[in-house]
């Protein structure tokens, strides 16, 4: 698997890795008031960052995430594809600059390479006038092995999408998609999500796109 990013950008205060950290009480917003223009910032491979599996813990979601393998050109899937998705999203004045990519490797981090909050909104909000960043963390991006019909393991996807006012550097929504698919047999409950995937095994690229329509359907409204 390539390396990826020259420096990944990690929020904070959101990422904790290897020991528990102490929850902090999330409440999203009910609307994004104040809220036209969002800055999209690539999506960022956490296994990449830390070359290794480990495991990290959400402070907002109060969820214990699995980083493992990520293949090679998985995070640029996701963000190519939520930008498809946000170009067609006419709530917000979605703003994707190839800026961010060649601005992360000068800004100021620490010695694994990674950028605070305060310097990803200080940076980038101003600089592109957005009242907010969207940014995305690929945990885990497993291909199925086999096929649509027969699979020795299914494909199994997580991800979150983290939305950071810059006025104060507050985490106003939070989604999170955590996905192994599982035969109708396993899980009776995923009944209508059978039908709609057609009785078959998907692939990760298929899961993660789903996930990510499913996520930005909750976006709240200005």
């Amino acid at each position: 698997m390539a390396m990826l990013p020259k420096m990944t950008v990690l929020l904070g205060l959101f990422v904790l890795v290897s020991c528990a950290a102490p929850h902090k009480e999330f409440s999203p917003d009910e609307t994004l008031e104040g809220v036209e223009t969002i800055l999209m910032i690539p999506f960022q491979n956490l296994y990449a960052a830390y070359g290794g599996k480990i495991h990290v813990d959400c402070s907002f979601c109060n969820r214990r995430h699995v980083v493992a393998d990520i293949p090679e050109g998985a995070a640029e899937f996701m963000t190519e594809h939520l930008k498809s998705l946000l170009m067609n999203d006419m709530r917000y004045r979605f703003v994707f600059s190839d800026q961010t990519d060649e601005m992360l490797p000068r800004l100021p981090a620490d010695q694994h390479g990674v950028v605070r909050m305060s310097e990803l909104v200080a940076t980038f909000g101003h600089t592109h006038e957005a009242d907010a960043i969207l940014m995305g963390y690929l945990f885990h991006f497993k291909e199925r092995v086999g096929t649509r019909y027969s699979v020795e393991s299914p494909a199994s996807v997580s991800f979150s999408l983290l939305l950071v006012r810059t006025a104060d550097g507050r985490v106003a929504w939070l989604g999170v998609f955590e996905e192994t698919q599982q035969s109708l047999s396993e899980n009776i409950l995923k009944l209508g999500t059978f039908i709609k995937r057609k009785a078959r095994w998907i692939t990760a690229r298929e899961m993660a796109a789903e996930g990510l329509e499913n996520l930005i359907s909750t976006l709240p409204e200005p």
